[in-house]
């Protein structure tokens, strides 16, 4: 017989099958990522309909077998509806979910990670932050949670603490003594790239930030990331020209 188990988790991709079934992409709180079939699914009074719908945040029932996961029962915790209502919070939703789906791996917990993905979603629906800075914010923190946090502490070079910093590919910062650089963010962005990697994650997008300094970090910030997170993202062909 199969056996039961119960998880909590953040739909991150639907797909249907056959006429009525789906296959999900869940990422769970103790497994990581999931693939999970939703028999009967697509059906107009199935109880797993809504369920089964991207950014939905739950608790899953799943029966397991030999080699995949079959759908029992969904508890909504939040549904996430609202993003749906706008293209843009929609694409920014959908380059979060994206973004997850290709780092995380099958059966690899990553309780973190899913936390800061719910907290940037609840941002997003509630709309703290411009969706930019939102982006940025999700970028950097999930570096910490990778396993690519950069050093932010001092020059990888000389340990020199304050002045004009490169955020370098290697795993920190360097001085403007010891690169010659063009990006250089000031002390006054390493202390906003300090909060963005330290803050508890209730409070990561409680912050104001002047257009000067996200114009400052932002580049960084993406350079940095996608170094270290490659993937073609069909969300970001809708960011960029919203």
């Amino acid at each position: 017989m199969s056996m039961l188990i119960k998880t909590k988790g953040i739909v991150l991709h639907e797909m249907t099958i056959k006429d009525n079934d789906k296959r999900i992409i869940l990422f769970s709180k103790e497994f990581g990522k999931m693939v999970v079939f939703a028999n009967g699914a697509k059906k107009a009074k199935s109880p797993l309909l809504a369920g089964t719908q991207p950014f939905v945040f739950g608790e899953f029932f799943l029966y397991e077998g030999k080699s995949s996961y079959t759908l029992k029962q969904v508890n909504i915790d939040e549904s996430f509806y609202e993003l749906r209502q706008d293209m843009e919070t929609l694409a920014y939703g959908q380059y979060f979910l994206e973004v997850i789906a290709s780092v995380i791996q099958e059966m690899d917990a990553n309780p973190e990670l899913l936390r800061l993905l719910y907290v940037s979603l609840m941002a997003l629906k509630h709309q703290i932050v411009p969706t930019a800075v939102l982006k940025s914010v999700f970028q950097f923190r999930s570096m910490n949670m990778l396993g690519f946090a950069p050093d932010l502490s001092g020059c990888m070079e000389c340990g020199q603490a304050e002045g004009l910093f490169f955020l370098d590919t290697k795993g920190g910062i360097v001085c403007s003594n010891c690169v010659s650089k063009d990006k250089l963010i000031s002390m006054d962005a390493l202390l906003v790239l300090r909060y963005m990697q330290q803050a508890p994650l209730k409070t990561l997008y409680h912050f104001k930030l002047s257009d000067k300094l996200f114009d400052e970090i932002k580049k960084p910030i993406d350079h940095y990331f996608e170094h270290f997170v490659t993937g073609e993202y069909k969300s970001l062909d809708i960011i960029n020209i919203l």
